[in-house]
């Protein structure tokens, strides 16, 4: 039986052995020989029957119940994904750049929902279709067959617009293979997986290559830098910057208060809660895009366009503050402070994650020393490094540091500190992740949660 005879018996092609079952092809797109042996057990105790990979490992396979395909290269895995795909029906938009990916593409997918237009969100928080998230990813931007799946599920069911993030590790391994899009949004070029890319060239080339090559006859591209434009000519009178944007349409934006953002047009007046004025912008970006696609404003916008952990605000009362993010990157940092109002105390909990560029961790902690009035210098995920050695680098470069290793006691002590002390206290670099991990071991935590329960005393 060949591959379009499965793809009529209602066959699937799955990447990961723990969906398999009898009506499943396993992929396995890797050379690693010993992970291949060990997947494919794994899979076959799934009752799969049906295995796709790579060539090399043809000559070490003895027949049996197993039906094998094999590839040698990216052509034939295209080949095999224009069997098994019909994504047609989708208009696919690109967000990437160093920070805001998330903000953009997670709000950007809500405006299109509560607007009533059908929409999907792949990225750091999972796969949505509309506002119902049907799955946790494990990266960013998931493996080509992977994204492939993901894609023909929203494809089925009927949505039109697929906001996807893309991060640079993502294309640069390609895993997003052949797939072209009809709209990108690139937020920002700063620093970022030096670790990955070696130095911010090739970091920024990764990015810039992404765009122009993924490209199809009309993509469109929407610049929130307006200084990047000139990187970008070969789009002529395709690309739109949010500096023209906002003249074009005679926006203003006005903080109203330290926590109220004001966004005005001609006809439309959208009001947005938040301290920071990255995350205005970010809506501005999303305003932008939606315009464009429907040539229109929206109906109606809230403040559910912030994704979970982005500048959060889980309390505000009696003049304490408390706010969530996943900064982890010195850019991301100085937008998330700099705007901050200066009569207050900021005191803020964070660490650095291990196995990460370890070159950034003193730029962050002079940019957040710069804007706090306290440090309080605790554990992210560490990983395989040693906790006490991350910690103590930014220690080094930390104008008013305490260390406290505990994450939780960490939480609690900057909730006392606003208690007695009034201030905004800020919890970064996790965001919204449910786990923080230690070696080889997640552990549940979460920052929302633990502070949210420490604050009932507030």
């Amino acid at each position: 039986m060949n591959l379009d005879e499965l793809k009529d018996k209602g066959y699937k092609i799955v990447t990961n052995w723990q969906e398999c079952n009898k009506k499943s092809i396993f992929l396995f797109n890797s050379n690693n020989n010993s992970k291949f042996i060990y997947y494919k057990k794994l899979a076959i105790k799934k009752n799969c029957k049906f295995i796709i990979c790579n060539i090399k490992f043809k000559k070490d396979i003895k027949q049996n119940l197993i039906n094998y395909f094999f590839y040698k290269n990216q052509k034939d895995l295209q080949n095999i994904a224009k069997i098994f795909y019909n994504i047609n029906n989708l208009k696919i938009i690109f967000v990437t750049g160093t920070n805001g990916k998330t903000s953009i593409a997670y709000g950007a997918n809500k405006l299109f929902n509560i607007n009533a237009i059908k929409s999907c969100y792949i990225g750091t928080l999972g796969f949505y279709i509309n506002s119902k998230k049907i799955k946790k990813l494990n990266n960013t931007t998931p493996s080509y067959f992977e994204l492939l799946n993901l894609l023909q599920i929203a494809n089925d069911n009927y949505v039109k617009y697929t906001f996807m993030e893309v991060s640079s590790i993502g294309y640069s391994s390609g895993r997003i293979g052949n797939l072209m899009y009809n709209y990108a949004i690139l937020t920002n070029l700063e620093s970022d997986h030096l670790d990955y890319h070696k130095n911010i060239k090739n970091y920024h080339l990764a990015k810039v290559n992404l765009i122009k090559n993924h490209k199809l006859k009309n993509s469109i591209l929407f610049l929130q830098d307006d200084k990047l434009k000139n990187k970008f000519k070969i789009f002529k009178s395709k690309l739109f910057t949010q500096g023209k944007f906002l003249s074009n349409h005679k926006i203003s934006v006005t903080q109203k208060k330290n926590d109220k953002f004001q966004i005005s047009t001609n006809n439309f007046l959208f009001n947005i809660s938040s301290f920071n004025n990255f995350m205005a912008k970010n809506i501005i970006t999303i305003l932008m895009i939606y315009h464009n696609i429907t040539k229109q404003f929206p109906l109606k916008i809230s403040d559910s366009l912030f994704p979970p952990g982005r500048s959060e605000i889980i309390f505000n009362k009696k003049n304490r503050v408390i706010m969530i993010d996943y900064a982890h990157s010195k850019d991301a940092y100085e937008n998330l402070l700099k705007e901050l109002p200066l009569n207050k105390n900021i005191i803020i909990v964070y660490g650095c994650g291990g196995d990460r560029d370890k070159t950034k961790r003193p730029q962050i902690a002079k940019v957040i020393s710069k804007y706090t009035n306290l440090q309080i210098i605790t554990d992210d995920n560490p990983r395989s490094e040693d906790p006490a050695m991350i910690r103590k680098t930014l220690i080094e470069h930390s104008f008013n540091p305490i260390e406290v290793p505990n994450r939780r006691k960490a939480i609690k002590i900057g909730i006392n500190y606003i208690k007695k002390n009034e201030g905004i206290l800020i919890i970064a670099g996790k965001g919204h992740e449910d786990t923080q991990t230690y070696k080889d071991k997640n552990y549940i935590f979460n920052d929302r949660v633990i502070s949210s329960n420490y604050a009932k005393n507030l």
